[in-house]
């Protein structure tokens, strides 16, 4: 690999969502979960929402079959899944929103990457608040180019939001590297553009898959360091 710029996504990449305040949420209707029963959940929905992903795309529509799934899944009752999806919504509406928890070496890696030869990128699908996250958290000087999808107009996996942000850079596919938690968003997307896609899976929610997978948000270092 000749990898010159590496591309990260945000939600379940660079930053979780406050699973407390999920936790929290929960509580009050009488179900009481761990961080890793959410993780668990979500870790199950994987397959079952690339499945949808690769049919239809990503929409909202599809967020909010997925997270009434997810509450469903997790042991909400039928009658408590519309509030649960409303305060969801409202709380991920509220200022930065809920992902604000940063992963597991994260910092690290956006603080080296940035300080190396390589040029580095957020490819998020967005809804307009991707600086304004990753100032909150205080990481937007560590990038040369955020791509929020909502600004550009196009959604990951569609592959002309990985092509914009090869333009921005000034690179050609096969010099990108993007890293992300979706095989159908993230690395199905950079393929489609040429690029190097590779899934971020801390918990194990992949089997066997085409493509590198990382449990750890270092051993980024490793796949750059060897081109």
């Amino acid at each position: 690999m000749n990898i010159r710029a590496v591309s990260f996504d945000l939600g379940h990449t660079l930053a979780f969502p406050r699973y407390s305040w999920t936790q929290e949420l929960l509580s009050d209707l009488g179900i009481d979960v761990s961080r890793g029963d959410l993780e668990e959940t979500e870790s199950k929905l994987r397959s079952w929402f690339d499945d949808l992903v690769l049919q239809r795309g990503v929409s909202d529509e599809l967020w909010e079959r997925y997270y009434a799934r997810f509450f469903s899944e997790i042991g909400a009752p039928a009658g408590a899944i519309e509030s649960l999806l409303l305060a969801i919504w409202t709380e991920h509406a509220d200022g930065v929103g809920l992902w604000t928890e940063p992963a597991p070496g994260s910092e690290e890696v956006l603080k080296t990457l940035s300080a190396s030869d390589l040029q580095v990128a957020c490819v998020s699908n967005n809804d307009g608040r991707l600086l304004s996250m990753l100032d909150h958290m205080g990481w937007s000087g560590y990038f040369d180019l955020l791509v929020d999808s909502r600004l550009v107009g196009f959604s990951k996996p569609d592959p002309r939001i990985f092509r914009y942000a090869l333009d921005q850079l000034g690179r050609e596919p096969s010099e990108l590297l993007h890293v992300g938690d979706y095989y159908s968003v993230d690395v199905i997307g950079a393929r489609n553009a040429g690029s190097v896609g590779v899934l971020y899976d801390p918990v194990g929610s992949y089997g066997s898959v085409d493509c590198t997978v990382i449990s750890e948000l270092t051993e980024v270092f490793d796949l750059v360091g060897s081109n």
